[in-house]
This record gives structure tokens, sequence and C-alpha cells, in this order.
């Protein structure tokens, strides 16, 4: 993926990640600084490691995660080109909900290097969501230490569903659904998204033509345990490596599942297919008992009689949900058919970020703008009102065209005044 000119796809080992934690590297235009290692937890990495590679936060001035660098375990050439393919399509740029979805290709060979540059490495910058995963919340409702109302569940239904049908509008499956790769916004404003899909790794899209999948053979992953098509767990159990994603339909219904009924007498750490038939059915049936009749015909798939039997294709599609919520779906973009990356964004990397001074020199630009921010990839999406509220330097269009407003204010008057005075005067 890197261009056809790159000698050597480049990978990232543990003795190489750990060179990188708490260094300060400049993407494009902005710069951050790899997180560094707790001094409270010393053996524990502070990038998180998956079946597809590995994600590591990068921290704006104000400490904050402001992004993801991730770097693939196995980047083979098909991997990377769909990679390219996904980066090609600016998908964070379709629905709020879809954020976290790759943004560019970065690459430290195509860019001045430093004498003191470690290493070389490749990856893609994603940006970072506001909350916790849906695996977080899982344990704290589980142990009684958050209260998660019945409104707010439904918003997160609703801003999942959404955000799969814009997925299936356009062919793509995520092809990983699970509890660690939806993140939950508990303050989430009105007018925000309340839950994000991240990880889009084991996307399948036939749009991508040959590169639409990766199987297990090649390195891929079929999903998660429990929520990916029971199917695919079976047909890898016996050992069929052309196994891949197909369908995000079995892994949304558990998750729906688990967002409308989960409670401290449900297990976090295991899926709904583990629950058991009678808790899961007192609390559907309780759920029916309350819900409106619109709500209950358009879920009545969750129904723990045949839930987890049903076959991928009598669920009901994600946009067909949508419908019956009344969500109205963007219109649908142009798919480019962009297989390998024409040219990377330049990557730099600097010092260790090891003392205060340092630090303050590294940020003191940023630190004295009027109106400050973390690293808000302005170099890829310019507009305010995209930024996850979270930020400090966030404002909407609407205070945005309140603050023009105001700034132009005492000028529109000096110049009213100056017409009357010349009217008046003739």
């Amino acid at each position: 993926m890197p261009d056809d000119s790159t000698p050597n796809i480049l990978t990232l080992s543990n003795t190489q990640a750990k060179e990188l934690a708490g260094r300060v590297v400049t993407i494009g235009t902005e710069s951050y600084y790899f997180k560094n290692y707790d001094q409270k937890h010393p053996g524990q990495p502070p990038w998180r490691s998956g079946a597809e590679g590995k994600a590591f936060p990068l921290l704006g001035y104000d400490h904050s995660v402001a992004a993801y660098l991730k770097f693939f375990t196995r980047p083979t050439p098909k991997r990377l080109a769909r990679t390219a393919w996904l980066i090609a399509q600016q998908i964070h740029t379709w629905l709020p909900g879809l954020t976290a979805a790759p943004l560019v290709w970065v690459d430290t060979r195509h860019a001045h290097r430093p004498a003191a540059t470690p290493l070389d490495f490749a990856g893609y910058l994603a940006r970072a969501v506001p909350g916790k995963t849906w695996l977080e919340l899982k344990n704290s409702i589980n142990d009684n230490s958050l209260s998660f109302p019945e409104d707010f569940r439904w918003r997160c239904v609703r801003d999942l569903v959404f955000a799969l049908s814009v997925l299936e509008q356009e062919g793509i499956v995520h092809g990983d659904l699970s509890p660690n790769n939806i993140v939950i916004d508990l303050e989430a404003r009105p007018d925000q998204p309340a839950l994000f899909l991240i990880d889009f790794d084991a996307f399948m899209a036939p749009a991508a033509e040959g590169y639409a999948a990766v199987t297990v053979a090649e390195g891929g992953t079929y999903g998660t345990e429990g929520y990916c098509p029971p199917d695919l767990t079976a047909a890898a159990t016996d050992g069929d490596g052309s196994v891949s994603p197909y369908s995000d339909r079995y892994g949304r219904d558990m998750l729906l599942v688990e967002l409308l009924f989960m409670d401290c007498g449900l297990s976090s750490d295991d899926s709904p297919a583990s629950w058991g038939y009678e808790p899961l059915q007192r609390r559907y049936a309780a759920w029916q008992a309350r819900g409106d009749s619109g709500r209950l015909r358009t879920f009545s798939h969750l129904d723990p009689a045949t839930l987890f039997t049903l076959a991928e294709h009598d669920r009901p599609a994600s946009m067909e949900l949508a419908d019956c919520l009344g969500l109205s779906l963007p219109t649908k973009p142009l798919l480019r058919r962009m297989t390998r990356v024409w040219s990377s964004t330049p990557v730099v990397l600097g010092h260790p970020v090891s003392s205060a001074p340092i630090e303050r020199r590294t940020w003191q630009t940023a630190l004295n703008r009027s109106r400050p921010g973390p690293t808000t990839l302005r170099f890829i999406v310019p507009w305010r009102w995209r930024r996850p509220a979270s930020y400090p330097g966030y404002s909407t269009l609407w205070q945005d065209l309140k603050f023009a407003a105001i700034l132009a204010l005492p000028g529109t008057i000096i110049l009213i005044i100056g017409l009357l005075n010349i009217l008046l005067g003739r």
C-alpha cells in the first residue's frame, strides 16, 4: 500500500513499539506524542493489540487522546490495498457515528528524516472518539455502578442502526461488531451521536473487487465469537481457512439485545447466547410490557425463542430497521476504485517527551492560540462542527456564526453610521 516504488512493506514489532512510546510525532501539520507507559502499571503497554494489529493512542498537548495510529501485524499487499480503498471512500465524512474510520495513510519514509530517527513505520490514522467501549460500560452496569436509562438505551440503538444502515447502503460490512468495537459517550449532547463504530479493519465490501475480504488463511479475522454468525465460528473451528466476514446482522442483533436488556443480573463478560433462555425471556417480556407497539414490531426478531437460530437472510436488514425508526439515510456517495495510496501523509518522529520544559516547548505554539484546541486533524477535516464535543476547541457551526457576527458587529455599526452621515450630508 505504500506506492509501487516502496521497496518493502513495514511491520512494527513490540520492541519497536516500545521505542515509539512517549515520542513526539508530527503528522502533516499537526504534532502529537505517542502515549507513554503508565508508571503505576509498567508492564502494560500503552497500545492496544488485536487480531489485526496494534492501535497506538496519540495524545494532544492537553494530554487527551486525539487520534490513533494503527499498525498491521501482517501488512500484506492485499491488506494494504484494502486499507487504501477504505481510506479513499472517506467514510469518516458520511456520518458522525462513523468518524473513527481511517483518515489517511502515513509513512515516515515520505518525509524529511531527522538523523536521530530510530526506526521507520507506516500505518493509518484514525480520529479518536469520546466515550468508553460498550464492554467497559457493560462491566459498570453489571457491578451496579452505572445507570443506563431507557431513553439513552434507545438513543444508542438508533445510532447503531443508523451507522450500520449507512454502511449497508454502500454494500459495506463492518466485519467485527463486538462490545469492544463500539464506543458510547454518556455525556453526548442531543445533537451529537451517543454511539460510534470503531475498528474497520475486518470490513467486507464487494465494491473493492479483488480486495473485498481477508480470509482466516490470509491472516484475517472472521469476527468475535458470540457476535459473528455462528456458522463462521463453526467453520473456523473445523479448520476452514477460507472463512471471512460476510454479514453484520447477527452481531448487530446481539448488541441490540445487550443495549436494551443489559443489567446487573446478566454477565458482562459473555454474549447474550450465554445468558440462558429464561433470564433473557423475562427481560424480553418486561420490555414488551413497557414498550410501544411500533418498536415491538420493528424488533420482534429479538424474541429469545428464535434470536439465536435465525439465518442471516431471515434477519431484517439494517436499512429496514432504520426506515421503521424514521431515520433518513444520507445521499449515497460514489464509491472510489482506488486500491493503492498515491500520496502518503508525511510523518516526522521526534524526541521523547521526557520533561516538563520539553513538553512546554513542544506545545507552546498551540497553547498560545486564541481559540485553543488539541490536535484536531485540521489538515484533513477543517470544520470545527465535525469535531467531537469533548474536544476543548469544539464549537458548532451555529456557535461559529454567532461568534463571527459578534466580531463583525462593531464594524457594521461604524459602517452604517458612516453611510448615514454621507446621505444626510448630501
